[in-house]
């Protein structure tokens, strides 16, 4: 069952859920889950990489692509793009999970148990949140209980004051 939380208790439990628990948020499309994500973790120096599952075709863009070691004859995963460098913690930000196609699903899997990919292991401090649309107009996939145990479960709605903070802070027109 998940929590019903608005803008100023989700950047609560931002700041005070650590790493190692992952955290899921279900609500309606345009209601700002991607935009809160990406400027609480910004504003603290944390790499948002954001995916939207929903539209991801081949696992490969998120877990790498296999090839094989010449010096081992050995598969192995390449590290995707995205992948730290650098040994910092990152915030990877999966968008539109219950849009995802299976294969997808058992990558993601990984990552929320053991937060790693192809047996590579994220840097530590390193966050996992995904987003999950609600709603009769999308075309969802039924996500597997278990996966969805290994999240905080949160209802993220907004409040109409909210709104009216957001559109203060970045000055749209008052007649709106």
């Amino acid at each position: 069952m998940a929590v019903r939380v608005d803008v100023y208790e989700l950047i609560q439990l931002l700041e005070i859920t650590p790493p190692d628990q992952n955290i899921m948020l279900v609500g309606k499309h345009g209601i700002g889950k991607s935009q809160i994500i990406a400027e609480h973790f910004s504003t603290r120096g944390m790499k948002v990489v954001p995916f939207f599952l929903g539209q991801m075709s081949d696992p490969g863009d998120l877990i790498g692509l296999l090839h094989k070691d010449e010096a081992t004859g050995r598969s192995e995963f390449l590290p995707p793009f995205w992948w730290p460098v650098d040994g910092e913690p990152i915030v990877l930000f999966l968008d539109e999970l219950n849009r995802a196609r299976p294969e997808i699903l058992q990558s993601v899997m990984e990552l929320a148990l053991n937060k790693t990919l192809a047996g590579k292991r994220l840097p530590a401090g390193s966050v996992i949140i995904s987003a999950v649309n609600e709603g009769d107009e999308y075309q969802l996939t039924d996500l597997d209980p278990a996966l969805v145990s290994r999240f905080n479960l949160y209802q993220f709605a907004p409040t109409v004051d909210d709104w009216l903070l957001w559109a203060d802070q970045r000055h749209v027109d008052d007649r709106v």
